[in-house]
């Protein structure tokens, strides 16, 4: 999944729709900043307490919590208070949270029209312009990291206008392989996609599962053909989708090629059996038991592979059509750290935000097997396993190259219903690829409109 890997999966449009209309609030870039909270934001004593909301889990939550102590301990005048709430159904907690009278300070979001788009529309996030400007978060970030911060301040626009989010991990999709099933295949790892594809048709040959993939919930094809249209996509028609170029279109030659590379992938038995009914965390657990060469999957899953097989798991980035061009690859520079349009400390919060997004806490997070949105390559310590290791370094190349590609949901708020059912089908031979994406295309165009 990807919130931030991809789109919140635990909320409809017409949820959206339902939660933002019962929304309105008054905000502000010039709200004051005196400190003075009521109810649950009240003073603990002498300390300030500033409200900070997180969808994170696992590792990444205990790093978080870390730093954030770390922070109360340089300002011991500050206490922070998490509210953690599950991956499906922040979106319309969050929502609901900053439309109430006790709003929190800081929250995370998500990119593009996922929630963040929502969200700003509302008027209940701030742009931070006045802040980037004072902690050079205008600078702190490669240009290509940037564009995903960036909203028009009426929310209509995404990808330009003010910085709204201020990110601190991040995410790529790529491969995961079995190292020893890739090594009795005989060719190495793969330096161009025919490479890949004569990967695929040997392991179906010698009877292996060339690419494990658990679709039941619909986006994970999505990424799937995320790594195929980074090869077979132009960046123009990329970007162009997700910041709302209309003379872009999903039928464009480079997805409908892509569309259709997939659909013969499946027809050709290179893809699970029962792939549709299979859940990400199944095709997850069957490949750490050794069925499958190949999982495309998100960075995200990394700790938990490599927990489970150690250096019998290891990662690269789809590999190029012409052997030596640099890799391109979808991904996102993660979770925004927002400051809420109602918040009365946003001087505190912005000072938080800073502390937690320096290049001192990307360093922590490469130390602990994650990745961040700023390019340190010279700056880390020795990766924790071989698999952590690998992509650090492919997504420090991607930052370098400018390869990054955001993801293709971000550009509506409707993945849920139209993208993903819909790559469902055209991967499961269903309906015909351009044909699919024509329905995804005039779903597209009709929430532009509406804009």
């Amino acid at each position: 999944m990807a919130l931030c890997r991809a789109a919140p999966r635990g909320l409809t449009a017409a949820q959206v729709i339902a939660v933002i209309s019962v929304i309105s609030v008054g905000c502000g870039p010039d709200a004051s900043d005196d400190g003075a909270r009521s109810g649950r934001h009240a003073a603990d004593g002498d300390r300030r307490i500033l409200e900070v909301w997180t969808p994170e889990s696992g590792s990444r939550l205990q790093m978080v919590q870390q730093r954030a102590d770390q922070f109360s301990a340089a300002r011991p005048d500050v206490k922070i208070s998490f509210t953690v709430r599950d991956f499906g159904s922040y979106p319309a907690q969050l929502k609901l949270a900053l439309a109430s009278d006790s709003a929190p300070d800081v929250v995370i979001g998500n990119l593009g029209w996922s929630l963040d788009g929502p969200l700003i529309k509302a008027g209940l996030l701030r742009p931070l312009d006045p802040w980037a400007a004072r902690y050079g978060w205008d600078k702190r970030f490669p240009e290509v990291a940037q564009r995903q911060m960036r909203f028009t301040v009426d929310g209509k626009h995404f990808g330009r206008g003010a910085i709204f989010g201020i990110p601190y991990a991040a995410d790529v999709i790529g491969w995961f392989y079995n190292v020893d099933k890739l090594e009795k295949l005989g060719d190495g790892v793969p330096a161009t996609l025919g490479e890949l594809e004569s990967d695929f048709e040997t392991a179906r040959r010698t009877g292996e599962v060339p690419i494990m993939l658990g679709n039941k919930p619909q986006w994970p094809g999505l990424h799937l053909f995320y790594l195929v249209s980074c090869d077979l996509a132009s960046d123009r028609e990329i970007n162009g989708i997700v910041f709302g170029d209309r003379s872009v279109q999903w039928t464009d030659p480079g997805f409908v090629e892509s569309a259709r590379m997939l659909a013969r992938w499946n027809a050709s038995g290179y893809i699970a059996d029962g792939v549709n009914s299979m859940s990400p965390a199944d095709a997850l657990a069957r490949f750490v038991r050794g069925a499958g060469v190949f999982l495309p999957a998100g960075s995200w899953n990394a700790a938990e592979l490599s927990a489970a097989m150690g250096d019998d798991v290891a990662f690269f980035l789809m590999p190029p059509v012409r052997k030596g061009d640099p890799r391109r690859a979808t991904g996102s520079v993660g979770y925004g750290w927002h400051i809420t349009a109602t918040s009365g400390q946003a001087d505190l919060a912005a000072e938080f935000i800073d502390f937690m997004t320096q290049e001192a806490f990307a360093i922590q997070l490469a130390a602990g097997g994650d990745i961040s949105p700023l390019p340190i390559d010279d700056a880390v310590p020795r990766a924790p396993s071989r698999l952590a290791g690998e992509i650090f370094a492919a997504w420090q190349s991607v930052l370098a190259n400018g390869t990054l590609l955001p993801y293709l949901d971000f550009s509506a708020p409707n993945g849920a219903e139209v993208i993903y059912p819909t790559m469902q089908s055209i991967i499961a031979g269903q309906v015909e690829a351009r044909q699919g994406l024509e329905l995804i295309e005039q779903s597209r165009k009709e929430f532009l409109d509406s804009q």
